[in-house]
């Protein structure tokens, strides 16, 4: 017993007529007969009974419709729904993302994305997080491509595509807030609003003070950039954070850092040895052409 027996018995069940059925399943009738003969062997039971030249389904037939029907009908759409999901036209991208990015940087992408002709109709499902979040949701095959910190992972590819330069940030009323420039050196005796161990960024931290041979004094370990900003612009320690959009708008003084020299890159990350669906693949290439 097949999809393609059981198919055809759908079709029969429903004209009752040898051949309408064969035409509309686009097959002979003979083929048509020696489907449902092989199913009636296979089954052991009669699922249609003569009448006239005709024939008419029976009880048994029917029993067998009611319960093969809908699964047909289920397993169509599932196949539509599939065919959908990778239509490089209309299909879906599961996309994650840096925090930091999600004011300015990812809707003016995917609006940019959305307005070349025939991308119109693809559907984004969102996701954000640190990079070790993403990363985990790689490994779960829950998104298809990303916006991170370098991701130094097996199978998982990061291309440059943005550098974002560092900032020192102070309370307005820090002693530092007065200035405009600064050799972090001259920072380290102060206590540091400092990302966490998940952050993307937390390496980079850690090999700015190890350049500096200076251990920072940490007062606070925070995971996103607008909780850092809060906690600073409270006078709970001063940070280093990623030139943000909407930093601005946070009472804090942003303090170029000129030495040591050091830019943070946004990486376009994705697995290369997953199957890249055509509206993903669509995207992925606009994002490294853009």
């Amino acid at each position: 017993m097949n999809i393609n027996q059981l198919h055809y018995f759908c079709v029969l069940a429903e004209t009752e007529h040898y051949t309408k059925a064969a035409k509309l399943l686009s097959i002979t009738q003979p083929s048509l007969t020696h489907s449902i003969k092989e199913l009636e062997k296979e089954l052991e039971v009669c699922l249609f009974n003569k009448h006239g030249r005709n024939i008419k389904i029976n009880h048994y037939g029917q029993f067998l419709y009611d319960k093969v029907s809908p699964i047909l009908s289920s397993l169509d759409k599932t196949k539509e729904d599939l065919q959908m999901m990778v239509d490089p036209n209309k299909g879906v991208i599961h996309l994650a993302f840096l925090h930091s990015l999600a004011q300015e940087f990812i809707p003016q992408m995917i609006n940019r994305f959305l307005q070349i002709e025939g991308n119109e109709r693809i559907n984004f499902v969102l996701e954000q997080g640190t990079t070790e979040e993403i990363k985990k949701e790689f490994k779960e095959n829950k998104i298809d491509i990303a916006f991170t910190s370098n991701v130094a992972d097996e199978g998982i590819t990061s291309i440059p595509i943005l550098k974002q330069e560092l900032y020192l940030i102070t309370s307005l009323d820090h002693p530092l807030a007065n200035r405009q420039e600064i050799d972090l050196i001259e920072a380290a005796q102060y206590p540091f609003i400092y990302y966490d161990k998940t952050s993307g960024i937390r390496p980079i931290l850690d090999e700015l003070f190890n350049s500096i041979n200076i251990e920072p004094k940490i007062s606070y370990q925070l995971a996103d950039d607008t909780t850092v900003c809060g906690f600073v612009a409270a006078n709970l320690g001063i940070a280093i954070i990623p030139n943000i959009f909407g930093l601005d708008r946070y009472p804090v003084k942003a303090i170029k850092i000129k030495k040591p020299v050091y830019e943070r890159y946004i990486y376009l990350s994705y697995c290369e040895n997953k199957y890249i669906p055509p509206p993903v693949n669509k995207f992925k290439e606009f994002v490294l052409n853009n």
